[in-house]
């Protein structure tokens, strides 16, 4: 029997504004994902990673807690930050106590602006952590000079020597514990690894990744944008995308109708229809259909993997789930350009409605409504489409972006 993952929590140190480069950097987006999303997205995919509190701009929370991936949400809290970093990694630990988290459970604390840390690096920090703490240090491999006055006048010998990276890790009321006292001494550590070692913290350095840089100009951006674009698509696929050639997928789905249920169907509410769909999330048998035509346009999968059935995606609105596929495919280098879908129902007439229906998916979707076609049958009475259900195909072709 394989050993479950022991238990991990995170915090995403999102507070900064990017001020060296002028603008919102967290915001930029690489492949189709703003850059904290990357970070985050790292973070929810170690295993045993359980709540991943994300500190933002206190003026910003809305917009972090809007942009959350859907199946994720109810593990993210989203907290305001504060002036200082170890203000900001303060307030996600508590948010971390608030939530549940032990104090033995050990934390992962990243940047959110080093997007292209790998979750093997991750899970290399975890193991690192036994009582004490650990980080990832990338070896110096420049010669170092000492600058005085704009003359280079000394070598400093790089024997030793290695630059920090995040996540840096140890338990939760270590981290608790060296803060509160760097708090106490009016001390302010340009990270954790700093204020663990003063209260005598043993801090493991774990190898470090060459990709895992920090977004901190402009000219990292094109360097983040090469690090990333092999885990959007292998690069020989990349390749051969860069001609006009687009792919077509097929999505199918049914569900069963129950009596006293609200029905949802094609992104639209029908209230006055008797019965609904039965799933585990609102049922939206179209949407679903949908979903499943664009992930498998897009090599990404179907609604099964990418949605497994948990507490977070218990009774989700599909048209959430649209919209986070929709980006999904645009992360990895395609664009949707139409959709078709039909539906075999008894009941409700789909007609009256598909135009409605289709601005309500080219919304979800990111596409004007002519480019979404939709239709409505019925089987005659005959079989589960005819009383017990209702079922829908849909086709969706992308190309590349």
């Amino acid at each position: 029997m394989t050993e479950a993952p022991r238990p991990l929590a995170g915090v995403l140190v999102a507070a900064g504004r990017g001020q060296r480069m002028g603008a919102d950097k967290l915001w930029i987006e690489l492949y189709g994902r703003a850059i904290w999303r990357w970070s985050l997205d790292a973070l929810l995919a170690v295993p045993g990673m359980g709540v991943v509190a994300v500190v933002a701009p206190a003026d910003g929370l809305a917009r972090f807690r809007d942009a959350l991936p859907t199946g994720a949400r109810d593990r993210c809290p989203v907290v305001a930050g504060g002036e200082a970093r170890a203000d900001s990694v303060r307030a996600g630990l508590e948010a971390l106590s608030a939530a549940g988290v032990s104090a033995d459970t050990p934390v992962l604390v990243h940047d959110a602006a080093r997007p292209a840390a790998t979750t093997e690096l991750m899970q290399r920090v975890a193991a690192a952590v036994t009582g004490d703490a650990a980080i990832p240090v990338l070896p110096v491999a420049d010669t170092l000079k000492r600058v005085t006055d704009g003359r280079a006048d000394q070598t400093v010998d790089r024997e030793g020597l290695g630059a920090a990276q995040t996540p840096q890790a140890a338990s939760l009321g270590i981290l608790v514990a060296a803060l509160d006292a760097a708090r106490a001494r009016n001390w302010e550590p340009t990270d954790e690894a700093a204020a663990l070692a003063a209260i005598g913290v043993a801090v493991h350095a774990v190898a470090g990744e060459p990709a895992n840089r920090k977004l901190t100009e402009w000219t990292d951006v094109d360097v983040l944008r090469g690090a990333l674009r092999s885990r959007v698509a292998p690069v020989d696929d990349l390749d051969r995308r860069t001609d006009d050639r687009g792919r077509v997928g097929v999505g199918f789905d049914a569900h069963r109708l129950e009596a006293g249920r609200p029905l949802q169907l094609g992104g639209l509410a029908f209230p006055d229809e008797p019965a609904g769909l039965v799933g585990h999330s609102d049922g939206d048998a179209a949407l679903h259909a949908v979903i499943d035509a664009l992930l498998g346009a897009a090599g990404l999968g179907d609604i099964g993997l990418v949605f497994p059935a948990s507490s977070a995606t218990r009774d989700a609105d599909s048209g959430d789930l649209l919209r986070e596929v929709a980006a999904q495919v645009r992360a990895v280098g395609w664009e949707p350009r139409a959709i078709d879908f039909a539906i075999a129902a008894a009941r409700p007439a789909i007609a009256p409605r598909a135009n409605e229906m289709a601005a309500r998916v080219g919304e979800l979707v990111g596409l004007p409504p002519e480019a979404v076609t939709v239709r409505g049958t019925t089987t005659d009475g005959l079989g589960f489409t005819g009383a017990d259900g209702i079922a829908a195909w849909a086709v969706a072709v992308v190309s590349p972006r």
